[in-house]
């Protein structure tokens, strides 16, 4: 694996590739959603961006903007269409392509082997709350680590398990568009297990590879220093980190998160002391850190369970719009620091914030090698003319968190490579088009889809350029 320090951006397969039915691939769970009556908007992901048909252009311009890295993920349903362990070629084939085109501009892959869009069969029955969901995602796991082998060298097990946890059973926003706590325990356990029995089937191989888990939030924290708030910093941290981070990094949950979740009247029958033993012996080599903002939180003093989350169906773009609310009964509910920032859509911006995660994670689990797997500002992009977009906004936010983010680098985090959230404007799941991360645009009006670097494409190339020493 390279030693140099990886600097790029990231992108995720249903959100950026299209081609949605193309070659063999099988529908996933957001093409049953998408496709449904469930979707609102009438919004899909069928073309999106069209990466699929555009792998060339995009390494390129990835290599020309003095990127060396390129975090994507594979589809499961594109690998493995039916529910019949039948492998198809071509799906196989096309990420041979994209490795291909890495290879060739000298771009280091940094794969995801699930990023929300599991297969419909596998949604059919259940979908993270099926039982046999961690068997059937190791022997996917399985054909994918055969397969490429060392071609890959950073394999990530699962995106963000909490938030996808979290917008399935709490917010109920993707599909299966639940709000059930009981399944959300259960599809976190069973992410949990499905991490530990892929990271199995890739120590059989003996590669040179490492594999590891991508967090999708931070360390909670609170604006008062009292028993009541850090208990309620202890509830979040149960609910939204430690579920995870334990048993990847630890091979073993916290026993007082588990009898916190017991008191709360769940169900843990699922819970099975072989899932247990072998997450002891198959823990991870390193850490993908997402970073967006800060997990904020007091104690619960309204005795109310709610949560909701930014859409676009629900802000105006105004930046005091609907934000971002989590809130569990006699545990903790978020918090709000009224001399913050917020960006347009509710969120906080709190550069400091990246420090604070990753030194946290140093301090909890050591010397864990740690890779900030995204890092980006959502915006109401406006084009020229020609297509161009002067994003200062979001420069200014990336400019800020990367300061604090190699500030912990200095001080002592382990930290292997950075990706900015995203390589090209995509399908921002039930938040569609309008939402535009992109450090370079995509004209969804274009059959062509024609790409154009924005300001903070150069701005980007510019950074890298001048950090080739760390």
């Amino acid at each position: 694996m390279a030693e140099k320090f990886l600097w790029g951006s990231a992108t995720a397969a249903y959100q950026c590739e299209g081609a949605w039915d193309a070659d063999g691939k099988g529908p996933s769970i957001w093409d049953q959603f998408c496709h449904s009556e469930k979707n609102t908007t009438g919004i899909t992901g069928n073309v999106s961006c069209d990466f699929y048909h555009h792998v060339e252009e995009d390494l390129r311009m990835m290599a020309e903007g003095g990127q060396n890295t390129f975090r994507f993920s594979i589809s499961w349903s594109r690998i493995l269409p039916k529910n019949d362990h039948v492998v198809n070629p071509a799906g196989l084939a096309f990420y041979d392509r994209v490795l291909d085109a890495c290879e060739k501009y000298g771009i280091v892959p940094n794969v995801t082997l699930i990023h929300y869009d599991l297969p419909d069969y596998i949604g059919d029955q259940g979908g993270w709350c099926y039982p046999g969901v961690a068997d059937e995602f190791a022997y996917y796991c399985s054909v994918v680590f055969k397969h490429f082998g060392d071609r890959i060298p950073l394999y990530v097990t699962i995106n963000e398990p909490n938030h996808n946890a979290y917008c399935d059973y709490c917010v109920g926003n993707y599909p299966p568009n639940e709000t059930n706590l009981q399944h959300y325990c259960q599809c976190a356990y069973n992410m949990a297990v499905c991490t530990a029995k892929a990271i199995r089937e890739f120590r059989k191989l003996n590669l040179k590879a490492q594999i590891g888990v991508v967090q999708g939030c931070g360390p909670a924290t609170a604006l008062q220093d009292t028993p009541e708030y850090r208990d309620a910093v202890k509830y979040c941290n149960y609910f939204c980190n430690d579920w995870i981070l334990d048993p990847a990094i630890k091979g073993a949950y916290d026993p007082e998160l588990i009898a916190a979740v017991k008191a709360k009247g769940i169900d843990l029958s699922f819970v099975k002391e072989e899932d247990l033993e072998i997450m002891k012996h198959n823990t991870i080599d390193f850490l993908g850190q997402n970073i967006y903002s800060r997990m904020l939180v007091k104690p619960n003093t309204s005795g109310i369970t709610a949560f909701t989350v930014n859409n676009a169906g629900n802000n105006d773009g105004s930046a005091s719009a609907a934000r971002e609310t989590r809130a569990i009964a006699g545990w903790f509910e978020s918090d709000r620091d009224p001399n913050t920032k917020l960006n347009h859509w509710g969120r906080e911006i709190f550069p400091q914030c990246a420090y604070n995660t990753l030194m946290e994670r140093k301090r909890r689990y050591g010397d864990i090698p740690i890779y900030v797997t995204e890092n980006g500002h959502g915006c109401y992009d406006v084009a020229d003319e020609n297509g161009y977009v002067e994003d200062d906004e979001r420069i200014e936010f990336l400019r800020n968190y990367l300061h604090y983010i190699l500030k912990a680098k200095q001080d002592g985090v382990n930290l292997k490579g950075y990706y900015v959230w995203s390589t090209m404007d995509l399908y921002s799941w039930i938040n569609g088009y309008k939402k535009r991360y992109g450090l370079v645009r995509v004209d969804y009006d274009d059959p062509q889809r024609k790409r154009t670097p924005k300001k903070s494409y150069f701005w980007y190339k510019q950074f890298i350029a001048e950090h080739q020493d760390l």
